[in-house]
Parts: structure tokens; C-alpha cells; sequence
């Protein structure tokens, strides 16, 4: 055992501006299925078939789910698909902002800007 004191990454929280529009949007759009829900706390669980759960706060303060290395906005969150280009072409529907969509050689990466200003990520390797 060593030092494991973690076994797994239970879920990821990010800030949303409104959580039934949130949660709608997440759905419909990227597969996620709502676990629960919290009117009271205004929080959401979504899971996807595989992976930790995303967990939704809503929060009014000016806040995202994302970092800068150098000034570059990166995402926090990114995701594996088998279906990146459809992605492409549904956000691109959508009027999602997308930052980055290319062939990296081993994989293509995409990223776009979620309607709350978090940033995503996703792959799909070759």
C-alpha cells in the first residue's frame, strides 16, 4: 500500500451561473445524465459512463473552471471522444466559442468555452 491514501478522483466541482440551464445544456448537448440535484444548495451531480462525477455549483461571483500558463487560457476539465469531429460541428451549431481544433498528430484536440466561461478540453487519439 505505501502511501496511498487516495484511491480515485471522486468527482470535479466547477462554478455555473444558473444550474437548471446548466444542467440542461450539459445534457442535451454532451451526454452527461443528471444523478441528483440540490435546489436548496444549488448544486448538481452529472455522471458520464465512465470517470469521476462533475459536480455543478451555482455561483454568482465571477469564477471559472479554467488556469493561464503564460497567459493562455488552459482548460481544467478534458475529456476522451470517439467523436470529436460531430462535437466540433454540434458546438460550432451551438455558437460555442472554440479555441483550439487540430490534428496534434497523435490525437485531435478540441477546446471550447462552455456557457459559463469554463473552458473544455477534448481528445481523441488516433
Amino acid at each position: 500500500m505505501g502511501n496511498s491514501f487516495l484511491n480515485k478522483l471522486e468527482h470535479v466541482q466547477i462554478p455555473v451561473r444558473n444550474l437548471e440551464a446548466s444542467v440542461q445544456w450539459y445534457t442535451t448537448n454532451l451526454g452527461f445524465r443528471l444523478q441528483s440535484k440540490s435546489d436548496l444548495n444549488r448544486q448538481a451531480f452529472l455522471t458520464l459512463s465512465e470517470g469521476p462525477m462533475l459536480m455543478l455549483w451555482e455561483s454568482q461571483d465571477e469564477s471559472q473552471a479554467n488556469f493561464t500558463v503564460n497567459g493562455q487560457i488552459l482548460p481544467v476539465l478534458l475529456f476522451n471522444t470517439t467523436r470529436i469531429h460531430e462535437l466540433h460541428q454540434l458546438l460550432q451549431s451551438l455558437g460555442s466559442e472554440i479555441t483550439l481544433y487540430q490534428d496534434e498528430g497523435f490525437a485531435w484536440v478540441l477546446k471550447f468555452i462552455d456557457p459559463n466561461g469554463n473552458m473544455w478540453g477534448a481528445i481523441q487519439y488516433k
